[in-house]
Protein backbone atom coordinates (compact mmCIF):
# COMPACT_ATOMS: atom_id res chain seq x y z
CA UNK A 1 0.00 0.00 0.00
CA UNK A 2 1.43 3.64 -1.02
CA UNK A 3 1.01 6.20 1.58
CA UNK A 4 0.94 9.84 -1.30
CA UNK A 5 0.21 11.73 1.70
CA UNK A 6 2.60 11.00 4.90
CA UNK A 7 1.56 13.88 7.40
CA UNK A 8 -2.14 12.99 6.49
CA UNK A 9 -1.62 9.57 7.30
CA UNK A 10 0.25 10.40 10.46
CA UNK A 11 -2.33 12.88 12.06
CA UNK A 12 -4.95 10.10 11.26
CA UNK A 13 -2.70 7.93 13.34
CA UNK A 14 -2.22 10.44 16.39
CA UNK A 15 -6.08 11.45 16.53
CA UNK A 16 -6.66 6.86 16.64
CA UNK A 17 -4.08 6.51 19.54
CA UNK A 18 -4.47 9.66 21.31
CA UNK A 19 -8.55 8.44 21.23
CA UNK A 20 -7.19 5.09 22.90
CA UNK A 21 -4.70 6.94 25.18
CA UNK A 22 -7.51 8.74 26.96
CA UNK A 23 -10.12 5.58 27.13
CA UNK A 24 -6.90 3.37 28.79
CA UNK A 25 -5.53 6.32 30.76
CA UNK A 26 -6.90 6.63 34.83
CA UNK A 27 -9.97 9.10 35.03
CA UNK A 28 -10.07 9.74 38.39
CA UNK A 29 -9.17 12.94 40.15
CA UNK A 30 -6.43 11.50 42.04
CA UNK A 31 -3.35 13.16 42.12
CA UNK A 32 -1.70 10.33 40.23
CA UNK A 33 -4.45 9.90 37.39
CA UNK A 34 -4.10 13.71 36.52
CA UNK A 35 -0.39 13.53 36.72
CA UNK A 36 -0.32 10.50 34.04
CA UNK A 37 -2.81 12.03 32.17
CA UNK A 38 -1.30 15.86 31.73
CA UNK A 39 1.88 13.96 30.77
CA UNK A 40 0.80 11.20 28.46
CA UNK A 41 -2.16 13.77 26.44
CA UNK A 42 0.56 16.40 26.38
CA UNK A 43 1.19 16.09 22.70
CA UNK A 44 3.88 14.10 20.52
CA UNK A 45 4.67 12.54 17.25
CA UNK A 46 3.31 9.42 18.72
CA UNK A 47 5.96 7.79 16.38
CA UNK A 48 6.82 4.66 18.64
CA UNK A 49 2.95 3.42 19.14
CA UNK A 50 2.57 4.40 15.17
CA UNK A 51 5.61 1.95 14.37
CA UNK A 52 3.60 -0.89 16.80
CA UNK A 53 0.68 -0.60 14.48
CA UNK A 54 2.54 -0.47 10.90
CA UNK A 55 4.48 -3.34 11.77
CA UNK A 56 1.46 -5.23 12.86
CA UNK A 57 -0.41 -4.23 9.40
CA UNK A 58 2.28 -5.12 7.27
CA UNK A 59 1.74 -9.03 8.63
CA UNK A 60 -2.48 -8.60 8.06
CA UNK A 61 -3.72 -7.41 11.39
CA UNK A 62 -5.82 -4.77 12.48
CA UNK A 63 -4.82 -2.09 14.08
CA UNK A 64 -7.51 -2.59 16.52
CA UNK A 65 -5.85 -5.71 17.85
CA UNK A 66 -3.02 -3.71 19.01
CA UNK A 67 -3.76 -0.61 20.00
CA UNK A 68 -3.42 -1.53 23.67
CA UNK A 69 0.58 -2.69 22.86
CA UNK A 70 0.85 0.52 20.62
CA UNK A 71 -0.41 2.57 23.98
CA UNK A 72 1.83 0.65 26.43
CA UNK A 73 5.06 1.65 24.15
CA UNK A 74 3.81 5.44 24.29
CA UNK A 75 3.19 4.70 28.51
CA UNK A 76 6.70 3.42 28.66
CA UNK A 77 8.18 6.43 26.26
CA UNK A 78 6.13 9.48 28.28
CA UNK A 79 7.84 7.68 31.87
CA UNK A 80 10.72 8.39 30.53
CA UNK A 81 10.58 11.89 29.38
CA UNK A 82 8.80 12.62 33.00
CA UNK A 83 12.50 11.26 34.79
CA UNK A 84 14.57 12.91 32.08
CA UNK A 85 13.13 15.97 32.78
CA UNK A 86 14.14 16.11 36.62
CA UNK A 87 16.22 18.02 38.04
CA UNK A 88 18.62 15.05 38.91
CA UNK A 89 19.13 14.66 34.97
CA UNK A 90 18.70 16.64 32.11
CA UNK A 91 16.91 19.40 34.47
CA UNK A 92 14.15 20.44 31.73
CA UNK A 93 11.58 23.07 32.78
CA UNK A 94 9.13 22.28 29.79
CA UNK A 95 8.38 19.18 27.67
CA UNK A 96 6.03 19.38 24.46
CA UNK A 97 5.55 23.28 25.17
CA UNK A 98 3.81 22.82 28.54
CA UNK A 99 5.40 22.56 31.87
CA UNK A 100 7.94 19.65 32.92
CA UNK A 101 6.18 17.22 35.02
CA UNK A 102 7.94 18.15 38.19
CA UNK A 103 7.35 21.59 37.60
CA UNK A 104 3.71 21.06 37.50
CA UNK A 105 3.22 18.20 40.66
CA UNK A 106 6.44 18.24 42.56
CA UNK A 107 9.07 15.80 42.04
CA UNK A 108 8.17 12.99 44.14
CA UNK A 109 4.58 12.98 42.35
CA UNK A 110 6.46 13.32 38.61
CA UNK A 111 8.89 9.67 40.12
CA UNK A 112 5.66 8.10 41.14
CA UNK A 113 3.94 9.30 38.05
CA UNK A 114 6.87 7.72 35.57
CA UNK A 115 6.48 4.24 38.35
CA UNK A 116 2.77 4.33 37.37
CA UNK A 117 3.51 4.52 33.51
CA UNK A 118 6.08 2.15 33.53
CA UNK A 119 4.45 -0.73 35.28
CA UNK A 120 0.77 -0.45 33.73
CA UNK A 121 2.37 -0.29 30.29
CA UNK A 122 2.76 -4.00 31.21
CA UNK A 123 -0.55 -4.38 32.29
CA UNK A 124 -2.16 -3.02 29.24
CA UNK A 125 0.21 -5.12 26.60
CA UNK A 126 -1.87 -8.30 28.42
CA UNK A 127 -5.16 -7.16 26.95
CA UNK A 128 -3.95 -7.26 23.47
CA UNK A 129 -5.88 -9.46 21.12
CA UNK A 130 -2.80 -12.06 20.23
CA UNK A 131 -2.37 -15.72 21.71
CA UNK A 132 -0.58 -15.93 24.91
CA UNK A 133 2.86 -17.08 23.59
CA UNK A 134 3.04 -13.87 21.61
CA UNK A 135 1.86 -11.78 24.55
CA UNK A 136 4.55 -13.02 26.89
CA UNK A 137 7.13 -12.48 24.12
CA UNK A 138 5.80 -9.11 23.72
CA UNK A 139 6.48 -8.37 27.19
CA UNK A 140 9.49 -9.92 27.35
CA UNK A 141 10.82 -7.74 24.03
CA UNK A 142 9.40 -4.53 25.81
CA UNK A 143 10.84 -5.31 29.42
CA UNK A 144 14.34 -6.13 27.93
CA UNK A 145 14.69 -3.08 25.25
CA UNK A 146 14.00 -0.88 27.83
CA UNK A 147 15.50 -2.04 30.93
CA UNK A 148 18.92 -1.49 32.26
CA UNK A 149 20.73 -3.76 29.35
CA UNK A 150 19.30 -1.14 26.78
CA UNK A 151 17.35 1.80 27.18
CA UNK A 152 18.61 2.51 30.84
CA UNK A 153 22.11 1.67 29.88
CA UNK A 154 21.68 4.30 26.92
CA UNK A 155 20.37 6.76 29.38
CA UNK A 156 22.78 5.90 31.86
CA UNK A 157 26.18 6.76 29.91
CA UNK A 158 24.54 9.84 28.46
CA UNK A 159 24.07 11.53 31.87
CA UNK A 160 28.18 9.88 32.95
CA UNK A 161 29.52 11.04 29.72
CA UNK A 162 29.52 15.16 30.42
CA UNK A 163 33.32 16.19 29.89
CA UNK A 164 34.24 13.02 29.06
CA UNK A 165 38.36 13.19 28.57
CA UNK A 166 38.53 10.18 26.52
CA UNK A 167 40.37 9.86 23.14
CA UNK A 168 38.00 10.79 20.58
CA UNK A 169 38.19 7.41 18.59
CA UNK A 170 36.53 6.08 22.23
CA UNK A 171 34.13 8.70 22.36
CA UNK A 172 32.59 7.96 18.86
CA UNK A 173 32.23 4.18 20.31
CA UNK A 174 31.05 5.49 23.58
CA UNK A 175 28.09 8.10 21.47
CA UNK A 176 27.10 4.79 19.11
CA UNK A 177 26.49 2.62 22.01
CA UNK A 178 24.18 5.69 23.74
CA UNK A 179 22.06 6.30 20.36
CA UNK A 180 21.43 2.75 19.79
CA UNK A 181 20.54 2.02 23.21
CA UNK A 182 19.05 5.69 24.72
CA UNK A 183 16.79 5.83 21.38
CA UNK A 184 17.10 3.26 19.28
CA UNK A 185 15.78 0.35 21.80
CA UNK A 186 12.36 1.65 22.21
CA UNK A 187 12.07 1.92 18.49
CA UNK A 188 13.48 -1.75 17.87
CA UNK A 189 10.96 -2.63 20.58
CA UNK A 190 8.16 -1.00 18.86
CA UNK A 191 8.38 -3.03 15.50
CA UNK A 192 9.15 -5.95 16.63
CA UNK A 193 6.22 -5.93 19.47
CA UNK A 194 3.66 -4.98 16.18
CA UNK A 195 5.35 -8.02 14.58
CA UNK A 196 5.34 -10.60 16.90
CA UNK A 197 1.69 -9.86 17.86
CA UNK A 198 1.06 -10.64 14.56
CA UNK A 199 3.08 -14.00 14.40
CA UNK A 200 5.39 -12.76 12.05
CA UNK A 201 8.65 -14.65 10.92
CA UNK A 202 11.78 -14.48 12.62
CA UNK A 203 13.44 -12.76 9.17
CA UNK A 204 11.15 -10.51 8.98
CA UNK A 205 11.69 -9.62 12.57
CA UNK A 206 15.14 -9.40 11.76
CA UNK A 207 14.87 -7.17 9.16
CA UNK A 208 12.33 -4.64 11.26
CA UNK A 209 15.17 -4.77 13.88
CA UNK A 210 17.83 -3.52 11.51
CA UNK A 211 15.64 -0.88 10.32
CA UNK A 212 15.01 0.47 13.76
CA UNK A 213 18.56 0.31 14.53
CA UNK A 214 19.51 3.39 11.95
CA UNK A 215 15.87 4.70 12.44
CA UNK A 216 16.96 5.43 16.03
CA UNK A 217 20.44 6.22 15.33
CA UNK A 218 18.98 9.25 12.42
CA UNK A 219 16.31 10.16 15.13
CA UNK A 220 18.84 11.07 18.00
CA UNK A 221 21.29 12.36 15.85
CA UNK A 222 18.60 15.09 14.54
CA UNK A 223 17.88 15.22 18.33
CA UNK A 224 21.16 16.25 19.19
CA UNK A 225 20.97 19.30 16.81
CA UNK A 226 17.48 20.65 17.19
CA UNK A 227 18.42 20.50 21.03
CA UNK A 228 21.06 22.66 20.15
CA UNK A 229 19.86 24.76 17.00
CA UNK A 230 15.97 25.05 17.42
CA UNK A 231 13.43 27.38 17.88
CA UNK A 232 12.86 26.31 21.45
CA UNK A 233 8.92 27.33 21.20
CA UNK A 234 8.84 24.80 18.09
CA UNK A 235 10.97 22.59 20.05
CA UNK A 236 8.69 22.91 23.15
CA UNK A 237 11.22 22.19 26.06
CA UNK A 238 14.01 25.01 26.73
CA UNK A 239 16.87 22.81 27.26
CA UNK A 240 19.49 23.53 29.94
CA UNK A 241 23.00 24.09 30.50
CA UNK A 242 23.77 20.13 31.22
CA UNK A 243 22.88 19.54 27.14
CA UNK A 244 26.17 22.29 26.61
CA UNK A 245 28.42 18.97 28.59
CA UNK A 246 26.51 16.04 26.93
CA UNK A 247 28.03 13.77 24.50
CA UNK A 248 26.44 14.62 21.30
CA UNK A 249 26.87 14.35 17.73
CA UNK A 250 27.69 17.76 18.05
CA UNK A 251 30.17 17.28 20.13
CA UNK A 252 32.61 14.83 17.49
CA UNK A 253 31.98 15.68 14.33
CA UNK A 254 31.51 18.42 11.89
CA UNK A 255 28.07 19.45 10.24
CA UNK A 256 29.86 17.79 6.72
CA UNK A 257 30.57 14.20 8.78
CA UNK A 258 27.40 14.33 10.65
CA UNK A 259 25.69 14.43 6.86
CA UNK A 260 27.95 11.65 6.39
CA UNK A 261 26.17 10.02 8.92
CA UNK A 262 22.77 10.70 8.42
CA UNK A 263 23.01 9.57 4.84
CA UNK A 264 24.99 5.81 6.02
CA UNK A 265 22.17 5.54 8.17
CA UNK A 266 19.26 5.84 5.89
CA UNK A 267 21.08 3.54 3.48
CA UNK A 268 21.01 1.01 5.76
CA UNK A 269 17.67 1.45 7.40
CA UNK A 270 16.20 1.77 3.61
CA UNK A 271 18.28 -1.41 2.48
CA UNK A 272 16.77 -3.38 5.63
CA UNK A 273 13.39 -2.91 5.08
CA UNK A 274 13.80 -3.16 1.27
CA UNK A 275 13.08 -6.69 2.35
CA UNK A 276 9.77 -6.42 2.30
CA UNK A 277 9.30 -5.00 -1.18
CA UNK A 278 6.54 -2.55 -2.31
CA UNK A 279 5.52 -2.77 1.29
CA UNK A 280 8.58 -0.99 2.51
CA UNK A 281 7.56 2.30 1.22
CA UNK A 282 5.69 3.67 3.97
CA UNK A 283 8.26 2.92 6.25
CA UNK A 284 11.02 4.78 3.66
CA UNK A 285 9.38 7.42 3.50
CA UNK A 286 9.13 7.84 7.69
CA UNK A 287 13.05 7.68 7.42
CA UNK A 288 12.46 10.52 5.72
CA UNK A 289 10.72 12.23 8.18
CA UNK A 290 12.41 11.79 10.64
CA UNK A 291 15.38 12.87 9.02
CA UNK A 292 13.64 16.27 8.20
CA UNK A 293 11.85 16.96 11.12
CA UNK A 294 11.73 20.13 12.47
CA UNK A 295 10.82 19.43 16.05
Amino acid sequence: MLYNNLQKYLDKQIIYINTALKTFLPKGKSIIAQSMRYSVLAGGKRLRPILVLLASNLFGLRSDNVIQAACAVEYLHTYSLVHDDLPAIDNDTLRRGKLANHKKFGEAIAILCGDALLTDAFNLLTKVKSSKSNIVHAIKILSEYSGYKAMIAGQVDDIRYNNCKDHKPILKKKLQFIQRNKTSSLIIASLKIGAILAGADAKSIKALEVYGVYAGMIFQTIDDILDLYANKQILGKLGSDIYNNRLTVLSLYNKQEIDNNINKYMIKAKKAISYFGAKADIFIQIIDYIKNRQY
